[in-house]
């Protein structure tokens, strides 16, 4: 098989670092906690305080370990099979995932950096929440900004999590003999809504449903080796009885001349449909909104700031992140080409066993994380509106579900809130809040250092970038 190299050159990357971190996987999910009650913001430079010294840190608690295997949890969600679509959004050669992999590379160091500038903010400044974090240094006239993109990634996220929802089960229940009522997409989603995330979402307490987003990442794990087995395999080949059994046009579609490696990177460079991927990419990474809570949340082992450590889990949280986004995104691709839709499981065949047993396990662990995610939009909205609880509940999720059902192009909806939402949220709001921060550090200190320099710099660069690359994505996506 052609695409075999590539393939087993990823699984190869992926294994060592999993090895590495095996003991992580017994350690239990750790618990967030908050800033003390009473404590005031701090500007630090390293260990030292710049501007007040009444702050207390927070003083976490779970270990580096356990804290990279909750990142990765976070990260690697149901996003990350839109992957394949956005890389058939500017090819159809085998050949292009290979600067689809450098862009991955790139976008996912870059993520990675604003996520450790964001915890950097709130580790300077004492802060626990993104707002807190953002008064402090941005200030306070303007800390509603970090918390609307919040909660708009709360509903972007919800939206998708319906319409995955409605395209795995619909799928189950088709393949089961039940009735169109049920079976259709429509129907799925309102079945699933009405016994399963919209009960969920109206408890009192979420707090038993945490130990249940285990299951996102099992799932996720399970597809990732389903979908290489069926790569590698050639199990959807032309003329295969899988492929025969899935509709024309989700069935496998390749140029017929196959490109170079060089020409799949200058067909990226001068396709504006590349900022599709771009723009599903920053989708995935998008785990900047929990930054503080791994910040606070993370133990200092007895050094003097946790800049260190915060630095080690960011790498590693998005290594191993990265890597198995790029086994999907590479399996999905080489399977079914220009043909990949947006949720790439709609691709597999009905009749296919092991495509079904993902789209429960994707479908399962989404009934079980969708309350927790749809808690932070509630929370938004109560905050917002002055609304009670379940009214908040019932109305956003009715909302939710109607457009999730209206909607079908997962591969779209994805490309805009990555676009508009994730992009603000991964790249343009952490590298304001520490502009600010080491503006205010100038202020209190006279001047700044070499490398604060060059950080403010490269922070005003990832500023221009992300209001760039929402500009341009938005565009290509449309």
């Amino acid at each position: 098989m052609r695409q075999s190299p590539v393939l087993f050159a990823l699984v190869a990357a992926l294994a060592p670092a999993s090895l590495a971190l095996r003991p992580a996987l017994r350690s239990p999910p750790a618990a967030f906690v908050g800033r003390p009650a009473g404590a005031q913001p701090v500007l630090s430079r390293g260990a030292q305080p710049v501007l007040s010294a009444s702050a207390k840190k927070p003083t976490g608690t779970a270990s580096l370990s356990s804290s990279s295997i909750n990142l990765v949890k976070t990260i690697v969600g149901s996003g990350v099979l839109s992957l394949p679509v956005g890389l058939a959004a500017f090819s159809a050669s085998r050949t292009a995932v290979y600067p689809a992999l450098a862009l991955m590379g790139i976008i996912g160091a870059i993520s990675a950096y604003c996520f450790f500038l964001v915890a950097r903010v709130c580790e300077a400044t004492g802060s626990t929440t993104w707002s807190e974090a953002w008064s402090a240094s941005v200030g306070e006239g303007s800390a509603w900004i970090p918390s609307f993109f919040v909660g708009l990634l709360c509903f972007s996220a919800s939206l998708q999590y319906t319409m995955i929802l409605g395209d795995s089960f619909s799928s189950i229940f088709t393949a089961t003999g039940l009735p169109n009522l049920i079976s259709s997409r429509t129907g799925a989603i309102a079945l699933i809504t009405a016994l399963g995330t919209l009960p969920l979402s109206l408890l009192p307490s979420l707090e038993k449903l945490k130990l249940t987003s285990s299951l996102g990442i099992g799932g996720i794990v399970y597809t990732t080796a389903f979908m290489i087995s069926r790569c590698l395999s050639g199990a959807y080949g032309a003329g295969s009885s899988l492929s025969e059994a899935v509709a024309p046009a989700l069935r496998p579609a390749f140029d017929k001349v196959q490109s170079t490696a060089a020409q799949s990177f200058s067909t990226a460079l001068r396709s504006s449909k590349v900022f599709i991927l771009v723009s599903v990419m920053a989708t995935s990474f998008c785990s900047h909104f929990l930054a503080p809570q791994f910040a606070a949340n993370l133990d200092q082992a007895g050094e003097p700031s946790k800049t260190g450590r915060l630095a080690a889990l960011t790498s590693i949280g998005f290594v191993l992140a990265a890597a198995l986004s790029a086994l999907v995104m590479v399996a999905g691709f080489l399977t079914f080409g220009s043909a990949s839709d947006g949720f790439i499981l709609n691709n597999y065949a009905a009749t296919d066993r092991l495509a079904q047993a993902a789209r429960l396990a994707i479908g399962g662990s989404i009934v079980c994380t969708y309350p927790l995610l749809h808690q932070g939009l509630r929370d938004t909205l109560m905050e917002t509106l002055g609304t009670a609880r379940v009214p908040t509940t019932l109305a956003a999720v009715g909302v939710v579900t109607a457009i999730g059902a209206a909607l079908t192009n997962l591969g779209i909806v994805a490309a805009v809130s990555g676009a508009f939402i994730s992009t603000s949220i991964v790249y343009t709001l952490p590298s304001l809040m520490w502009a600010g921060l080491l503006g205010k550090r100038r202020a209190a200190n006279g001047g700044l250092t070499r490398s604060e320099k060059l950080e403010l710099l490269a922070s005003r660069l990832i500023t221009v970038l992300g209001l760039g690359l929402a500009v341009v994505g938005m565009r290509a996506a449309f």
